[in-house]
C-alpha cells in the first residue's frame, strides 16, 4: 500500500501536476492498479497526450475561464490601446445607460481655444467661478442642444455646483435624444410622470353585461400599436363601387356585364345574394361538363373548404369559372362571407310603423240600429276575428307591462309602453265590436218577429239586443199602441224574450235573465217574468 502512494506522488508531482489539475490526475489514477507495471505504463499513456496538450495551450495563452482575457493583464494591456486606460480582466457589463457615453462622445469637453482637459485646478477653478461663468462654460460645451434657461435652471437647482449640473444636462440630453429616435423606441416613463394620461390606458366605466366589463379607449391604443399596412377606407358610394362588383363576377364567370348587372341592382347591390342568384339560374350551365372527372374532383376540393355551399350551387360554380380553380374558390368565398360596415354612402334607416287596421265594418258611426238584423258579417268569423282581436289586445297588453318595467331604468321604454298600451286599448274596441256583431247575428238567427231568443249570448250584448228589440217591436205596433180594440191581440200577446233558467251558468244560477229584467223595468217597461221567458207588455204608465 505503500509503496503504491509512492509511485502516486512521484506521478502527480514530479510529472504531471504542474501543467494537469491534481483532480484530473487523481481520477485517471484511481482506475489502474499500481502495483502492477503494467497499469503504471497505461496510466502514463493517457497521461503524456493530456500533459503535452495542456502545455501547448498555456503556451498559446488559452483562457480557460472563457472570458477571453489574459493572465495577470499581460496579454489585455498588449492589445489595448494606448488611449485606452487599463481595467481589471473582469469584463464591464453593459447597461442600458452604456449609450450614454456614445451619444455624449462627440461632445467637447474642453473650453474654446483651449486643449488643456477639465481636471485638476481647473475643475476647481470652474466650482470657484461665479454663475455667468459656468453658464457660458456650459453653453460651449453643450453647445445649442440645452437652452440657456434651462441652463441656468439647473445650475441654480444644484446649488451653483458646476459638475452636478453638466451631469443632469447630459441625462437630459440623453433622454430627449432616445425619447425622439428615428426608430420610435420610447423609454417606460417612471416616477409620476408614469400616471399622466398620455403613459397611463384608460378606463371606461363598468357595465352590468359581462361584455363591457372593461372597454380600453382607442385613442391609448392606436397610439402604442403599430399602424396596419392599409388602414380602412371610408364609406364610399355604393353606385360608384358597383361596376366593381359586376365586373368581380363577370371576369370569374364569362357572363355578360349587362346579365350580371339587372341580377345584381335586383338584389340590392349585394356581391353575395348576386353570386347565389347567378348559381341559380346556371345550375345545368355547361352540360358538356357533367361527366368530366376533373369537374367531379374540383367540386369535391371545393365542398371540403365550403361544406355550407350546396352540391348543386358547387357544381355550377366549378362549371361556370371552368378551367380555373382559384376563381371558383374566389367566388365561394364570396358567396360565404358576411359583409362587415357600410356598402355604401346612403344609410337606410328602419322606420316602423304601426299597421293601419281597417275596422269600417265594425264603425258605429256607419251601422245603424236597423242594419243590424241584416249584418253582412258571418257569425262563425265574427266570433273567430274577436277571438284574434282579444288575443292580440293579451299580447299588446303583456309588451306594455314588460315595458313599463323596463322603463324603470330605462326612460326611453316609456314611449314603447304608452305605444303598446294604445295598441292594447284598439284591440280591446275591436273585440268589443266583432263579439258584438256575433252575437247580433246569433240572435238573429234564432229569433222571430215577436220573439227573441237569447241562449248563447252573453250578458253584456244580451241586455243591448233586448233593448232594441224591444224598441223595434214598440215601434213597428204604430197606432195599435194606443186603439183599444185594433191590435189588442198583438198588445195582449207582447213581446217575448228566452233568457233560460241558467241551468249552464256558473253555480247553476241565471244571470242573463235577471240583467234583462233590471234594464228593461229601469227603462221603463212593463215585464212579466214567467220561468225561461220575459214578456213584455208595453210601456209603463208614468
Amino acid at each position: 500500500m505503500g509503496d503504491t502512494f509512492a509511485r502516486l506522488e512521484i506521478l502527480s508531482q514530479a510529472e504531471y501536476c504542474p501543467p494537469l489539475d491534481p483532480a484530473l490526475l487523481s481520477a485517471i489514477v484511481s482506475d489502474f492498479d499500481l502495483n502492477v507495471e503494467s497499469n503504471v505504463q497505461e496510466a502514463r499513456a493517457i497521461l503524456e497526450p493530456l500533459k503535452e496538450s495542456a502545455l501547448v495551450e498555456e503556451a498559446a495563452g488559452f483562457d480557460a475561464s472563457g472570458t477571453g482575457g489574459a493572465r495577470d493583464g499581460e496579454l489585455l494591456n498588449a492589445t489595448r490601446p494606448d488611449s485606452c486606460p487599463g481595467t481589471s480582466t473582469s469584463l464591464s457589463r453593459e447597461t442600458d445607460l452604456t449609450s450614454l457615453s456614445n451619444d455624449v462622445s462627440s461632445i467637447d469637453l474642453q473650453s474654446e481655444g483651449s486643449s488643456t482637459p477639465i481636471h485638476g485646478d481647473i475643475a476647481e477653478d470652474l466650482e470657484n467661478a461665479d454663475e455667468e461663468t459656468k453658464i457660458v462654460r456650459l453653453e460651449a460645451v453643450l453647445q445649442d442642444r440645452v437652452s440657456r434657461q434651462k441652463i441656468q435652471y439647473t445650475l441654480r437647482k444644484c446649488n451653483g455646483k458646476w459638475h452636478a449640473a453638466f451631469d443632469e444636462l447630459l441625462n437630459h440630453i440623453w433622454l430627449d435624444e432616445a425619447e425622439n429616435s428615428e426608430d420610435g423606441s420610447r423609454i417606460a416613463a417612471k416616477g409620476i410622470d408614469a400616471f399622466s394620461e398620455e403613459n397611463i390606458a384608460k378606463r371606461g366605466r363598468k357595465k352590468k353585461t359581462k361584455a363591457n366589463k372593461v372597454r380600453y379607449l382607442d385613442e391609448t391604443r392606436s397610439s402604442s400599436l403599430p399602424s396596419p399596412t392599409e388602414s380602412p377606407a371610408g364609406p364610399v358610394n355604393q353606385w360608384q363601387d358597383s361596376n366593381m362588383g359586376i365586373e368581380y363576377i363577370t371576369s370569374r364567370t364569362g357572363l355578360s356585364f349587362s346579365s350580371v348587372a339587372s341580377i345584381y341592382y335586383k338584389h340590392s347591390a349585394s356581391l353575395a345574394q348576386t353570386i347565389g342568384a347567378v348559381l341559380k339560374d346556371n345550375l345545368n350551365a355547361k352540360p358538356e361538363l357533367e361527366n368530366d372527372p376533373i369537374i367531379a374532383v374540383n367540386v369535391h376540393d371545393l365542398g371540403t373548404e365550403f361544406p355550407t355551399i350546396a352540391f348543386e350551387y358547387r357544381t355550377a360554380l366549378v362549371r361556370l369559372t371552368h378551367p380555373s380553380t382559384a376563381a371558383a374558390h374566389e367566388l365561394a368565398k364570396a358567396l360565404t362571407t358576411r359583409p362587415t360596415g357600410t356598402t355604401g354612402g346612403i344609410k337606410i334607416v328602419p322606420n316602423y310603423v304601426r299597421p293601419k287596421i281597417d275596422d269600417s265594418d265594425y264603425d258605429d258611426r256607419t251601422v245603424s240600429r236597423s242594419s243590424l238584423d241584416a249584418s253582412p258579417i258571418d257569425g262563425s268569423s265574427s266570433a273567430d276575428r274577436a277571438s284574434a282581436y282579444a288575443a292580440a289586445r293579451s299580447a299588446a297588453l303583456s309588451q306594455a307591462y314588460a315595458a313599463h318595467r323596463r322603463a324603470k331604468s330605462d326612460r326611453l321604454m316609456g314611449g314603447a309602453a304608452a305605444y303598446y298600451g294604445q295598441v292594447g286599448r284598439d284591440y280591446a274596441a275591436l273585440s268589443s265590436k266583432a263579439s258584438a256583431a256575433a252575437a247580433d247575428q246569433l240572435a238573429a238567427s234564432q229569433s222571430t218577429r215577436n220573439q227573441l231568443d237569447l241562449h248563447g249570448v252573453d250578458v253584456l250584448n244580451g241586455v243591448r239586443i233586448s233593448q232594441q228589440r224591444v224598441e223595434q217591436w214598440w215601434t213597428n205596433l204604430g197606432e195599435h199602441r194606443v186603439d183599444g180594440r185594433r191590435g189588442a191581440d198583438e198588445r195582449q200577446a207582447g213581446y217575448n224574450i228566452v233568457v233560460g233558467l241558467g241551468r249552464h251558468s256558473e253555480g247553476g244560477r241565471s244571470k242573463l235573465g235577471p240583467a234583462v229584467s233590471k234594464a228593461l223595468r229601469n227603462a221603463g217597461w212593463r215585464i212579466e217574468q214567467t220561468g225561461a221567458v220575459i214578456v213584455v207588455r208595453g210601456k209603463a204608465r208614468g
